[in-house]
């Protein structure tokens, strides 16, 4: 499984086919241990199939596809997929708002009740990433905004499970595509930039155009320096919106 997950971007849970290759009673486990690994190593995983099989043909779902699709939230998947319940069923429209309703009252109600990762970050990212979320937590922060080439710096944040909301900033339009998948994050796709300081007038650009912010109110800003480059996550700055490279 280990191997498994490191060959790949990403991972998806499929426990149809798990149940093909696996004795039934072992893939309760197998979804667990790998969507607590895929989370470690800051993967995007995705659980899959009959989520809520029933209803297919019904307009409700049982309670037991209810409490599955929770567990699976609880779990730390960063996203659940439908298949035959929109491709062929009779109620597509009603499972996608109950599957999004499941959801957010699990968010909402047991955000903390998502294991820690169990380990300490081990790389510059990881550990200022993890340093972030952290301030971001202490100062009750309004927003992280994290500044991102390939997607890394997102991703090693999104894994932790903050009540925090994140905003990523890419000028890579596959990258923005990428992190749609990654749990709790907005992506917003920005120019290119030479200097760290138009980085925070991006960011109040963005936050009070969106009325998600006011003047004044903190955020926490995750970037690399010197910008554009991949893999260099080294910057950590508390910034007040509307002070641009002043904060």
């Amino acid at each position: 499984l280990e191997e498994i997950i490191d060959a790949f971007d990403a991972i998806m849970v499929a426990r149809g086919d798990l149940g093909v290759e696996l004795p039934l009673e072992q893939v309760p486990l197998v979804q667990k241990r790998a969507v607590e690994l895929a989370r470690r190593w800051a993967k995007p995983v995705i659980v899959a199939t009959q989520m809520l099989e029933s209803m297919i043909s019904a307009s409700i779902p049982t309670r037991a596809e209810t409490s599955d699709v929770a567990n699976a939230v609880l779990d730390g998947a960063d996203a659940l997929m439908l298949s035959g319940e929109t491709s062929v069923g009779s109620f597509p429209v009603e499972t996608v708002a109950t599957m999004a309703k499941i959801i957010q009252s699990t968010e909402e109600n047991g955000l903390s009740r998502i294991p820690d990762l169990g380990t300490k970050p081990h790389t510059q990212g990881g550990a200022v990433s993890f340093a972030a979320m952290e301030i971001a937590e202490l100062l009750g922060s309004k927003f992280v905004c994290v500044f991102t080439e390939g997607g890394d710096s997102l991703r090693r944040i999104s894994r932790l499970r903050s009540a925090v909301p994140v905003l990523s900033f890419t000028p890579n339009l596959q990258t923005a595509r990428e992190l749609s998948l990654v749990w709790g994050s907005k992506t917003y796709i920005v120019p290119k930039v030479t200097h760290t300081d138009a980085m925070f007038e991006q960011v109040d650009k963005s936050v009070l155009e969106q009325g998600m912010c006011k003047f004044g109110d903190e955020v926490v800003v995750v970037a690399g320096t010197p910008p554009g480059v991949s893999g260099s996550t080294n910057t950590l700055r508390v910034h007040k919106v509307g002070t641009g490279a002043e904060s």
